[in-house]
This record gives C-alpha cells, structure tokens and sequence, in this order.
C-alpha cells in the first residue's frame, strides 16, 4: 500500500509540473504578443517606406520620362491606393493625365507607322532568309559529291545484289 510519504511526494511532483507548465504558457503568451506587436509596427512602418508619397510620385516622373507608360501609370495607382489626401497624389492626378496623352500619342504614331515598319521589317527577314537559304544551298552543293558517295558506299552491297539477281541467266551464244 501507498504511504502518505508516497502520496505526498506524488502530489509535490503533480504541483511542479503544473506550476512549470502554467509559468510556460504564460510566457509563451506574453513573448508572443509581444513579437506580434512588433512585427505589426515593423509592417506598418515598411509599409509606409515602400508607399511613402514622394518616392511613388518621383519613381512616375522617372518611370514617365523613360517612356514606361504602363508603369508609371501602375506606380501613382499604389499612391493614390495608399497615399489618397497627399499634395503627391494631386500632383500625381496631373501626371497621370500628361501619361495618357503621351501614351495615347505614342500608340497614335505607332499606328502611323505600322505598315512601313512591318514592310521593312519584312523586307530584311526575307533578305536575310534568302541568304541563310543560299548559303545552305551552297553548303549542300559543296558536300553534295562526299554525301553521294556516302550513300554509295551504303548501297553499294545491296545495288550489286539486285543487279546480279537480274543478270543471273547466262548470255546466250548465237
């Protein structure tokens, strides 16, 4: 039978794991709150450096003088997105009007030239096509007579056979 040393002893060990296990948890969750706390500040805070108002309106401009229409256009949506009631995003509406005429332009011109561009553009690939074609042709013209008697040599034993099985009647004397 148990002694009351025994139960006692039993119980103290009872009591330690569940003091450990509550001094655990409540550490666990105190840690944890905190890192989620500050991974939310740290989020907001990248946040407000990737979608900080002047960077987005000075990234368009540079965007728009290289002629990157689509985007610009794409980077003054993530300002108006994230940085409404900014002076940038005003600025930014303007902008965004001067990359529509200047697309629409472009597109315009493109358009315009299209159909000279695509004959040119035709009249060198057919150029250079007739002179990759010619310069296998006269690669095929130079091999032509090794490539021939390649085949021969191949053929040569089964050619001689069929011409032996057709010449195999005796001449006959007259």
């Amino acid at each position: 039978m148990a002694t009351f040393k025994d139960n006692l002893l039993v119980n103290r060990i009872i009591a330690l794991l569940i003091g450990g296990l509550l001094v655990f948890a409540i550490m666990s969750l105190t840690v944890v709150k905190t890192g989620n706390k500050e991974n939310a500040q740290l989020s907001v805070a990248l946040d407000e450096e990737r979608y900080e108002a002047g960077r987005l309106l000075a990234d368009a401009k540079i965007q728009f003088e290289n002629k990157n229409y689509s985007a610009s256009k794409a980077t003054l949506e993530k300002l108006f997105i994230y940085q409404p009631g900014s002076s940038e995003a005003a600025e930014g509406k303007t902008l965004l009007a001067g990359i529509n005429k200047a697309s629409e332009a472009a597109s315009a011109r493109w358009e315009a030239a299209l159909p000279q561009v695509k004959d040119d553009w035709s009249q060198a690939m057919a150029t250079k096509l007739r002179a990759q074609s010619e310069k296998e042709r006269a690669d095929m013209e130079t091999n032509l007579e090794k490539t021939i008697d390649q085949a021969w040599n191949k053929a040569k034993d089964g050619v001689r056979k069929d011409w032996e099985n057709q010449d195999n009647e005796p001449p006959t004397i007259s």
